[in-house]
């Protein structure tokens, strides 16, 4: 039977559902249109850069959505023609709705995949770089290279339970496969999770000079998920698995200030006089602070005597440098400037030595001369 020969309601139903289809692609057009307006609009005005990212990840989706609820609705009314060409469609306007939820699921899931990959893509060049932390800089490249694989799996699992099949055995098959998986990699599992801790912590840092507890010490280059890496003083890059940096003591020498104190001990003899000691090791330190500049400015030096030692008597200077580099200079300058001092005004630094007292009643020559004689 040809299309001439169906019955009036037949033909009419054969009409709208033309009709249908054309009113929704005649509305896709025009969503079409009104988005493409929007992004020019978008594109001229600088602020709107996050605008136009929107736009531009929803706009093809939105319209082939448009075009599929046509085809849908003028589906449904062919599906209730039981004459001619449309007998063999007839009563399968159920099966049509399952397959447009299929094909919507995907389409929803990959404009959310895409939306977000493009918003954390706009995110990292426009915002990232400007926050005072690098926690957003580290931890949104491995999310943004996880959350893909993530929407697509809920994505067909959805469509998946939407057709009618229990999902249950396939999460309890992933739940064992992913248990397998994870006893498989655990090392890397525990350098991962250790990683979470390192970055999330924002203790560390590129460019800190850190120290294990009875490990290696060294400047960050990096800190990533798997290791850390840094540079030791020998210039030479040392990767340490993040799982030994949870487990380890580790000293900033960077936090919470760069600033590190510099003390330097020193000692004189007995018979030096003491507050003139203490006034030229004063001196000497605040001029070179003063001078330095590898020092503090605002902490003045501070002098203290610390104990009676076997050959002098002890005393240090505590001040302060602006980093650990500086702690090596000012405490090297200090000690010339010091002794270069001490010597000229004729203050003693004595060596390690003892000293015996004899009485008067004992002969030295006779014991010696005696211990040669037993010889």
């Amino acid at each position: 039977m040809e299309i001439s020969q169906l019955t009036d309601s037949a033909l009419v139903g054969a009409i709208a559902a033309g009709l249908i289809l054309v009113a929704f692609v005649i509305l896709a057009i025009f969503l079409r249109v009104t988005l493409a307006i929007l992004t020019k609009r978008a594109d001229k005005q600088k602020n709107d850069r996050l605008l136009l990212v929107f736009i531009g990840s929803i706009k093809g989706p939105s319209v082939l959505l448009v075009i599929s609820l046509g085809l849908l609705f003028a589906y449904f009314i062919i599906a209730r023609i039981d004459e001619g060409i449309f007998t063999s469609i007839a009563g399968t306007g159920e099966y049509a709705f399952r397959v447009w939820q299929v094909s919507a699921i995907f389409m929803a899931t990959f404009t959310f995949s895409h939306l977000s990959d493009r918003m954390i893509k706009w995110y990292l060049a426009n915002v990232a770089g400007k926050t005072a932390t690098t926690l957003d800089d580290t931890l949104l490249p491995i999310f943004r290279r996880v959350l893909p694989i993530t929407v697509y799996a809920v994505g067909t699992l959805i469509a998946i339970d939407n057709l009618g099949v229990s999902i249950s055995p396939i999460l309890a098959g992933l739940g064992i496969g992913g248990l397998a998986v994870a006893l498989a990699v655990q090392p890397t599992l525990s350098n991962f999770f250790a990683g979470t801790y390192v970055v999330t912590e924002g203790e560390l840092k590129a460019g800190d000079f850190i120290e294990l507890d009875g490990g290696p010490s060294g400047y960050v280059e990096s800190v990533g998920w798997r290791s850390t890496k840094i540079r030791s003083r020998f210039n030479n890059l040392v990767i340490i698995p993040n799982s030994r940096m949870a487990e380890s003591i580790v000293t900033n020498y960077f936090s919470p200030t760069p600033a590190m104190n510099v003390i330097v001990t020193c000692g004189v003899s007995y018979e030096s006089d003491l507050e003139q000691v203490e006034n030229i090791a004063l001196e000497e330190a605040e001029a070179l602070v003063k001078e330095s500049r590898h020092s503090i400015k605002d902490m003045d030096p501070f002098f203290g005597f610390s104990n009676f030692g076997d050959s002098n008597i002890d005393f240090f200077i505590f001040l302060q440098a602006v980093d650990r580099n500086g702690t090596f200079i000012l405490k090297s300058q200090l000690m010339k400037r010091i002794h270069s001092r001490f010597t000229a005004e004729g203050i003693e630094i004595n060596y390690p030595v003892r000293k015996l007292v004899l009485s008067d009643e004992v002969n030295f020559e006779e014991i010696i001369g005696s211990e040669t004689t037993e010889m």
